[in-house]
């Protein structure tokens, strides 16, 4: 009997200890895990987001600063060892990805020069439990913006010919000057035909002959 309740003893304690193993490992699992692709997932209520297999978020950092009970709240996205570069998968704009050191641990994500995390509560793909904010700071969802959205060019319009442009018509300043007058006309006075006198023949009397000598006078 007393060998059997030794027996049980071990096997409880065994487990226990293989249970507080399994929790360690567990965490440095979280604090290890890694990727090397951020692509993007529609989600129903926020639209487009970032995701590196699940979701992931940024911080507004407040004054507390996300030391080691943060990090096994929010793990930060790291690339694995050797890796220096992050790979933009569909609906990423490839030139926001960058990386920051993340103590010894290697290099971390960020997009638009913002650290990426993993949120805890976050099971599996698709999960959005990580908008919130707490002593950390807040804790908020990346809006994913591909090249081509980011630089969408407005729709081409065909510019309207613009009409030529004309100048009003030159108005002739108005002429102040009185206006030449001519002298009246002054016709040459009419010059009436000279009176013409009737004229009277003038009768002459007949001559007289006198008697001769040797005529008879009467």
């Amino acid at each position: 009997m007393v060998r059997t309740g030794v027996k049980r003893a071990l096997i409880v304690a065994f487990s226990g200890l293989s249970a507080v193993a399994v929790v360690a490992s567990t965490g440095a699992a979280a604090h290890a895990a890694t990727t090397t692709v951020v692509s993007s997932a529609n989600n129903a209520k926020l639209g487009p987001i970032l995701v590196a297999g699940k979701t992931v978020y940024t911080l507004e950092p407040s004054k507390t600063g996300c030391t080691s009970a943060c990090l096994k709240e929010w793990p930060p996205v790291l690339l694995p060892r050797g890796t220096k570069k992050a790979t933009a998968g569909s609906g990423v704009d490839a030139s926001q990805l960058g990386t920051k050191k993340f103590a010894k641990k290697g290099l971390q994500i960020t997009y638009a020069g913002e650290r990426l995390y993993w949120s805890a509560k976050d099971k599996k793909a698709g999960q959005v439990h990580g908008n919130v904010t707490n002593k950390w700071g807040t804790w908020s969802t990346v809006t994913a913006a591909t090249a081509s959205t980011t630089t969408t060019a407005a729709p081409t319009t065909t510019p309207a010919t613009e009409a030529p442009a004309t100048s009003p018509p030159a108005t002739a300043a108005p002429d102040t000057s009185p206006p030449a007058t001519s002298p009246p006309e002054t016709a040459p006075p009419a010059t009436a035909p000279p009176e013409t006198q009737p004229t009277t023949p003038r009768t002459q009397p007949p001559a007289t002959t006198s008697p001769g000598n040797g005529g008879v006078g009467f």
